[in-house]
């Protein structure tokens, strides 16, 4: 017989607001049609970056550890914990420029990327954002 737990609100034991909830990398999710239950942990971002290029600023981050600056437009972003394998899918987004942003090398504990505008040069951005998603090792 399954069961089914119907609540408004999950708070720590004290009451406090908070709550830590635990999932297993088996986890699934109903979609939004109810067709299809895609897998909870791996539709999760393993790595993400919000940070400015002109001063070299981590904005806002989790699971990195640095980013090297390898010039203009260039650079590698390091993660706190390895990814499995290279089979990793990485977004790029950089605000402000009509060109395009480009991933190269990438790899379980880290990934390059480049910043261009639309004539093709390589330049430094103030906002750019990466997250990067696949299995943690």
């Amino acid at each position: 017989m399954t069961s089914q737990l119907n609540v408004d609100t999950i708070v720590d034991k004290a009451g406090s607001g908070g709550s830590n909830v635990k999932m297993a990398n088996t986890s699934t999710y109903v979609s939004d049609g109810g067709d299809v239950t895609p897998n909870t942990v791996l539709g999760l971002a393993k790595v993400g970056i919000y940070y400015d290029l002109t001063n070299n600023t981590n904005q806002q981050s989790w699971n990195v550890t640095s980013i090297t600056d390898h010039g203009t437009g260039n650079q590698q972003i390091f993660y706190a914990n390895n990814m499995t394998g290279n089979a990793v899918s990485v977004y790029l987004s950089s605000n402000g420029y009509a060109g395009c942003g480009e991933i190269f090398g990438s790899g379980s504990n880290s990934h390059y990327q480049r910043i261009r505008d639309a004539s093709g040069n390589l330049v430094d951005s103030t906002q750019t954002c990466s997250s990067v998603h696949g299995s943690l090792a």
